[in-house]
């Protein structure tokens, strides 16, 4: 269609009533009156409009009432006389039917006004449209009737227009006594003036005879400087995102404002006060976590509900952008971004006690022992056959001389052929590669010690079957139909984020749903060095967000922020913060994170030193046993003589 190629809006709004009407709108006498004026009109809004563009590449809404005016005819007719347009012919009287069609937001305003009262009528029509846009400019055009002063009346006009966030106003006042058009307009933030009510005016232009003149040039309505002008914002303790205050402020009329020293988010909003010359005013909850709730309908709870009644201007503290929040708020540019994922306790060490029998695979030691055997024998073997068998048959002796040599210990084996030395030498250089090997991997597992399988991805949760939940509002990203998103869903207890992460880091016994970053400070604050929690790699997150601080719904300064916030980011300054508050948590307090040796790391060699003499004791005991029994079981024969 052919108004979707616009950009922007100009939106006229006419009234008449049968009781008063104002003289320029009449239809009989004056017209070439309402020619100059309107002349004046078009001259002044090609000025001040968004773009230089006054009614090119706008459409034109006028609103009229049953019939058309001299007053309209003579400005369609000066409008069309060298500029394109669109024209929408409305009345405020009834209501605006479905334009969700068309989703681009105005840049211009105009209301044509008969009488004062007719402002905010005009008003909510227009910010019920799709449009609605109250970052445009808007003009105003009202002729004074006797005995109304054109400066009160644009006060009053600007005021109206501030109720409904309508800052970039300037109001068209015609004298009929001066024959003359006057533009009024304000600066909304002065050294006198934060974004208040309107209090002062000045004249800009104007206009006589067709004939401008300016008087004044139009201030900036959002200055570089704002002159200390307050930043309030709310902050939700998130760390590191917001760490928590320092100490209550009192020397300001907000009864919850604290300082603040340390967070990303705290060092971004600090700057961004310091670039505009802001004052910053940080507020805070008494509620842990008090991010609030948001209903269909707009209404708030927490800091959403401060936000939505415009009673600061940002909220901070990891706020994840949703579609709900983009409907009733207005989000900065992301400055990072951060992952949702499972956090589980981190599988707990194995045990220990097998350590000096695990650094070998099962069939490694077979292998090794049947070696040591057949060895053992074939050594007797030699050295039996070489002293002309002359030693023990048995080969008890030559069994231990080969695990002595294995183990890289001394032995007394004489060799006295080739053969046996060749032997005793492949042996020995077997037992050295044995040895070392035997000794690195004990060293290895010492130092690292070996934990139990780690629950590292949604099926292995499940499994587990260990309680599982986070805050409320994630419970519904599993409300699908999968299965296993089905059990999360059924199985989810809400809570708070900080119960969830002491749950699963001390209690060990929860799985939450948490942002990287900030489970991974909490274990490191929690676990002071040692790791405590395991999140999900990346390959199994449940989603990436991006960070974002919170302004009320059509902030005026959301442009300029975004623009700090967009040089700060590739700056790499919000990754430093991120970084210095990570490394210096660490240890903070000089614990260290490398734990001495103890019994439970040397169970094994101590279970078996005391099974080896357990051992010999009882064979200790046999032999005294066998002794004792052969000892009475030999008894030497007693023979008796008889003497003759």
């Amino acid at each position: 269609m052919h108004y979707r190629l616009f950009l922007s809006y100009l939106c006229f709004n006419h009234y008449a009533t049968a009781k008063s009407e104002n003289p320029l709108l009449m239809a009989s006498g004056g017209s070439g009156q309402i020619e100059q004026t309107a002349e004046c009109v078009l001259k002044l809004s090609a000025k001040y409009f968004v773009e230089k563009k006054a009614l090119s590449g706008s459409i034109v809404i006028i609103n009229i009432n049953s019939y058309a005016s001299t007053t309209q005819q003579l400005l369609l007719r000066t409008i069309h006389s060298g500029i394109k347009y669109s024209i929408m012919v409305k009345d405020s009287f009834y209501k605006h039917a479905n334009a969700s069609h068309f989703p681009e937001k105005a840049k211009n305003y105009m209301l044509i006004l008969e009488e004062k009262s007719e402002l905010v009528r005009n008003i909510l029509q227009l910010n019920k449209l799709p449009t609605w846009n109250p970052l445009a400019k808007a003009i105003i055009f009202y002729q004074l009737l006797p005995g109304e002063n054109g400066e009160t009346i644009s006060k009053r006009f600007i005021n109206e227009l501030r109720d409904y966030k309508l800052l970039k106003s300037i109001v068209f006042i015609y004298s009929p006594g001066d024959v003359e058009l006057i533009s009024y307009t304000w600066a909304p933030y002065s050294d006198t003036n934060c974004g208040g009510e309107c209090d002062a005016v000045y004249i800009l232009d104007t206009c006589k005879d067709s004939k401008t003149t300016e008087k004044n040039m139009q201030k900036e309505m959002f200055p570089l400087n704002m002159k200390k002008c307050p930043l309030v914002t709310y902050a939700i303790v998130s760390e590191p995102y917001v760490m928590p205050p320092v100490r209550k402020l009192t020397n300001t009329s907000y009864t919850d404002a604290y300082e603040f020293q340390k967070g990303g988010e705290i060092n971004l909003v600090k700057l961004i006060s310091e670039f505009t010359n802001m004052s910053l005013i940080v507020r805070i909850s008494n509620v842990p976590e008090n991010w609030g709730l948001i209903y269909p309908n707009g209404s708030a709870t927490g800091a959403y509900g401060i936000l939505r009644n415009d009673s600061v201007d940002l909220v901070i503290g990891d706020i994840e952008v949703t579609r709900t929040i983009r409907k009733w708020f207005h989000p900065t540019v992301s400055y990072t971004q951060d992952e949702m994922t499972w956090c589980v306790p981190k599988s707990a060490q194995a045990s220990t006690w097998n350590n000096l029998v695990i650094i070998f695979q099962w069939t490694t030691w077979l292998a090794t022992l049947m070696i040591i055997i057949i060895m053992g024998l074939l050594f007797h073997y030699i050295y039996y056959i070489e002293n002309y068998k002359k030693v023990t048959k048995f080969p008890t002796i030559s069994m231990l001389y080969t695990f002595s040599m294995l183990l890289g210990w001394g032995a007394s084996f004489t060799p006295k052929s080739a053969t046996f030395r060749i032997l005793i030498f492949a042996w020995l250089f077997f037992g050295m590669i044995m040895s070392i090997s035997y000794e690195s991997f004990l060293r290895t597992f010492l130092m690292h010690p070996r934990y139990e399988k780690q629950i590292s991805s949604e099926t292995d949760l499940i499994q587990s079957g260990i309680p599982l939940g986070g805050r409320a509002i994630y419970r519904s990203y599993f409300e699908t139909n999968n299965a296993s998103s089905f059990y999360l869903y059924r199985k989810y207890i809400s809570t708070s984020f900080s119960e969830g992460i002491k749950r699963a880091a001390l209690d060990r016994n929860f799985a939450v749903v948490a942002s990287r970053r900030q489970a991974e400070y909490q274990d490191q604050k929690l676990g002071k060095g040692e790791q405590l929690l395991y999140c999900f790699k990346e390959g199994s997150n449940l989603y990436k967000y991006g960070v974002v601080l919170l302004t009320r719904r059509w902030f005026p300064l959301l442009l300029r922020f975004n623009n700090i916030i967009r040089s700060v980011s590739e700056n790499g300054l919000i990754d430093k913060w991120n970084q210095e508050l990570f490394i210096h948590t660490v240890g903070v307090d000089g614990t260290s994170n490398i734990v001495p040796l103890g019994m439970q790391h040397l169970l094994g060699a101590f279970m078996f030193i005391g099974i080896m003499y357990a051992a010999s004791v009882v064979v200790f005991l046999g032999e005294v046993f066998l002794s004792v029994l052969k000892h009475r079981a030999y008894k030497p024969s007693v023979r008796r003589f008889k003497l003759i």
